[in-house]
């Protein structure tokens, strides 16, 4: 995506399916759509064009960013806490070895 960014000019307009895929953090949207702004880049996001030069463009990203962070912060904390259930039960291990404890001790007798 930073290639894209730094691709658009003035009077472009860039494309996201979801505001999730362009910034996962408020502070990072926001500092994106700074730039916009400054440099008169639009933006689409599912298909609807957002001026960023506009009061209500303005509003419309602040608001999907905040939903687009809150969104990214459950998924971690769901991560989080079935990772801790699986622990927990005894599932989660990590990572396995490649070898056996045979071939292993096998490969350090060679």
């Amino acid at each position: 995506m930073g290639q894209a960014l730094a691709a658009v000019r003035a009077g472009d307009t860039l494309g996201v399916t979801k505001l999730g895929r362009l910034a996962r953090r408020l502070p990072d949207a926001k500092d994106i759509f700074d730039d916009f702004t400054f440099r008169e880049v639009k933006f689409s996001i599912g298909g609807s064009i957002h001026d960023p030069a506009v009061p209500v463009g303005r509003l419309l990203f602040n608001v999907l960013a905040m939903v687009a962070e809150f969104a990214s912060d459950l998924i971690r904390a769901r991560t989080r806490e079935g990772m801790q259930v699986a622990k927990a039960k005894g599932r989660l291990r990590g990572k396995q070895p490649k070898l056996s404890k045979t071939k292993e001790s096998h490969l350090v007798s060679l």
